[in-house]
């Protein structure tokens, strides 16, 4: 009986062990690469084609700079997508990776050369759209690419891993069209035209070393997963040709890596900072009332510098901020708060003392919220607004307006053609019938630089709003220095 039992037991044991490598050869399946792979021959054919120069993707790469630009002249992110899809950017890249891998110097050089063209190119195209259109204002898009960091190293890295394992399957794949949107190799390029269009270094250098990331970790993961896939080798090179090519790769990685990596360390700092600053001015907010009319946060000086309005006390505000911040863990934090209206001077050296690019992509958010909060704290006796309270809480919304006037009178306007549906919304509330207006209000600001379309609606929207029942006219004019 004993024995039945042991013999018994074994077979379970061995058809277990069966399942489990059973199993395991399945998810090695799986994950395997070798399966559905294309031949060689033709990884390389499809490769060395990409990677040529024919004056078709000449053509097509001027056109895709030039819709590229448009989309983010415009900021129109669908724009800026459907440029990356007909760019003929990514052959020459994975070329270059390709080439490194099977050791073909003919091909290395060819891929180099062919990337020095479409750069020089690509920036020839976009430097003159950018002088050429009437939009001089940096939207968000370009912005955007003007501080890489880590993750656009990993975002590139791991595009360029997809690119090859597809480049690499028998039936292709749909990869490609998805990688060439993720890595965004065009919208650097245009940025580092309008950077060079506007005399704007800081652009330019930013989106260069972007572009300059996605080339070379593209181009390094087509390098590994040629390793890796075990494609030959198409050239002959000696072996201290081969050690000398991979210290000069391991050089550029860490050379262009570290960089971002120090940049990424920052937005984490950064990020971390603005919550812990944004929660600590919301506790005060339930405290004191107050509201922001204009907020500028220093991570690297554990800086928080405030213009508020409405009731409250500034000393109040100020204590309250510190020890929300030093309890959230901000080791000795600073706090400026003024109050709108009150000494010029401190706002107008409050705000000179920022000047980070990433406060100003975060700029037009800030005004929205800004209007939001001024709409929810009105009270019943706004449509009675003062113009001087007005003027003043324009001065401190914006202290660096050359000029504002906000002043009363009667208009006379040709009568209304379109219909009241058609008309902008800041003359629905206008008495089209017989184009006059009584007791109009007429706000004028004048600035050294052009104000943004969204920032000239929002502050008409507020105007709307603090002088509700009347009608309002806003001027935004860019000065005009004399000749």
């Amino acid at each position: 009986m004993q024995d039945q039992e042991e013999s018994k037991n074994q077979e379970i044991q061995e058809k277990q062990k069966q399942e489990d490598n059973g199993a395991m050869t399945k998810l090695q399946d799986v994950f395997n690469l070798a399966h559905d792979q294309a031949h060689p021959d033709k990884i390389d054919a499809t490769i060395r084609a990409n990677t040529r120069v024919t004056g078709t993707s000449m053509w097509v790469l001027m056109f895709a700079i030039a819709v590229s630009s448009i989309g983010l002249n415009v900021n129109s992110t669908a724009v800026v997508i459907g440029a990356m899809l007909i760019s003929p950017l990514m052959g020459p890249i994975v070329g270059m990776g390709y080439g490194l891998a099977v050791g073909d110097t003919a091909l290395i050089r060819q891929a180099v050369r062919n990337i020095i063209i479409f750069v020089v190119i690509s920036l020839i195209t976009a430097t003159l759209y950018f002088l050429l259109t009437p939009l001089k204002e940096a939207q968000s898009e370009i912005l955007a690419r003007t501080q890489p960091t880590l993750w656009d190293v990993l975002i590139a890295f791991f595009g360029g891993s997809a690119g090859i394992v597809a480049l690499t399957r028998k039936e292709g794949g749909n990869a490609i069209p998805g990688v060439a949107i993720a890595t965004a190799l065009m919208p650097p390029l245009c940025t580092a035209g309008y950077g060079l269009a506007h005399g704007n270094w800081h652009y330019f250098l930013g989106a260069s070393y972007l572009f300059a990331i996605n080339c070379v970790f593209i181009a390094f993961a087509t390098l590994l997963f040629s390793k890796l896939l075990k494609l030959p080798r198409r050239g002959l090179v000696k072996e201290s040709k081969r050690r000398l090519h991979s210290i000069i790769i391991t050089a550029v990685v860490l050379a262009v890596m570290i960089p971002s990596g120090y940049m990424a360390s920052g937005l984490v700092r950064q990020e971390i900072f603005n919550t812990r600053a944004n929660a600590a001015i919301a506790t005060a907010k339930q405290q004191e009332g107050f509201f922001v009319l204009r907020k500028m946060l220093n991570h690297r000086e554990n800086k928080v510098s405030l213009v508020v309005n409405g009731t409250g006390n500034a000393e109040k505000i100020s204590a309250l901020l510190v020890k929300s911040l030093e309890a959230s863990g901000v080791k000795e934090p600073k706090v400026n708060v003024v109050y709108a209206g009150g000494d010029n001077a401190k706002i107008e050296e409050l705000l000179a003392s920022q000047n980070n690019p990433i406060q100003q992509q975060n700029e037009l958010k800030e005004q929205q919220a800004y209007i939001d909060t001024v709409l929810a704290a009105k009270t019943a006796d706004t449509a009675g607004a003062d113009d001087a309270a007005v003027l003043k809480e324009l001065k401190a919304q914006y202290p660096e307006a050359e000029k504002i006037v906000v002043g009363r009178g009667l208009v006379w306007e040709k009568a209304q053609t379109e219909p009241v549906s058609e008309q902008p919304e800041s003359s629905k509330n206008t008495k089209s019938e017989t184009g006059e207006h009584d007791d109009i209000v007429v706000v004028s600001l004048e600035f050294k630089e052009p104000l943004p379309a969204k920032d000239r609606e929002r502050l008409q929207a507020w105007l709307n709003q603090r002088y509700e029942g009347k009608a309002v006219r806003m001027f935004v004019n860019t000065q005009v220095s004399d000749i």
